[in-house]
């Protein structure tokens, strides 16, 4: 390996462990100031951005920070890969919530407000939400995936990724009670590590195969919201039957999660591809 080599590869460890530090410390403040609040995950949300910044403030040169946050991928992505992005996870949605009605988990009722009612909260989510949730996946997927890419592979990088951004959760799943509070700790915390993980292939494919990170944040607001949407409308039998089957929490979710990383891994592989000329020594 040249020093020039080395040195970007010792750079981006060093830049991907101050964010992690920082990102983790301020999960953790969140969980533990706002135990019972429920706008504790929204404000979460926001932290990975700002670990971003306090991290290309002290650890990125003046010259090289606006280079940093171009390397994020702002540009403007393909009208196909915003549409991928969208279906992946009502399909992925659509499926969980189906089968946990089949197997008698949840029945369906039709909303207060009528379908059109709910089709349109939904359609009005997905977009106002994922400018909100640009904030976290600029962290996880605009500058840690990155810097994970320039020292092992993009289909690995993905995966550590995911795991760093499920590890992001424990604070609120542990500390807190207003976020995936039904069910026994012992089992939905790493059910949801896992299904977390297991994103991070999705959601960074998308970012490396569509070269932006608008698709990103779309796409993890329409899981988000389509969860919302189907919960929404979903009978359960009981809570915690319904957060063990499907949700965020359900052992259905971490399933069809698994096969469509498995398809991304193997079927998709020469996608995961990094960006040639990205991250660059800091110092």
């Amino acid at each position: 390996m040249t020093q020039s080599g080395s040195s970007t590869r010792s750079s981006a460890l060093r830049e991907a462990g101050v964010f992690l530090a920082i990102c983790y410390a301020l999960a953790l403040a969140i969980a533990i100031a706002l135990p019972r609040a429920g706008i504790a995950p929204l404000i979460s949300m926001i932290m990975p951005v700002v670990a971003v910044a306090i991290t290309v403030l002290v650890m990125i040169p003046r010259g090289r920070r606006r280079a940093a946050w171009a390397e994020v991928g702002f540009g403007r992505p393909a009208w196909r890969a915003l549409l991928v992005a969208v279906a992946g996870p009502l399909v992925i949605i659509s499926v969980s919530f189906a089968i946990a009605a089949a197997v008698g988990v949840v029945r369906f009722a039709v909303p207060d407000g009528g379908i059109g009612g709910w089709l349109l909260e939904l359609v009005i989510g997905i977009p106002v939400f994922g400018v909100i949730l640009l904030g976290e996946e600029i962290g996880w997927r605009g500058f840690l995936l990155l810097r994970f890419g320039a020292v092992m592979s993009g289909r690995r990088a993905a995966l550590a990724a995911g795991a760093c951004q499920a590890a992001f959760h424990l604070p609120l799943l542990t500390l807190t009670t207003t976020y995936q509070a039904e069910g026994n700790r012992w089992i939905v915390v790493p059910m949801v590590m896992v299904t977390l993980t297991l994103a991070g292939v999705w959601y960074g494919w998308l970012r490396l195969w569509s070269g932006s990170i608008w698709p990103v944040g779309l796409s993890h607001s329409a899981f988000n919201n389509a969860l919302q949407a189907a919960a929404g409308v979903a009978v359960a039998t009981s809570p915690a039957a319904m957060a063990y089957t499907t949700t965020e929490t359900g052992v259905v979710t971490m399933l069809i999660v698994l096969v469509t990383a498995v398809f991304l891994l193997t079927r998709r592989a020469a996608d995961f591809r990094m960006p040639q000329g990205r991250v660059r020594s800091g110092r």
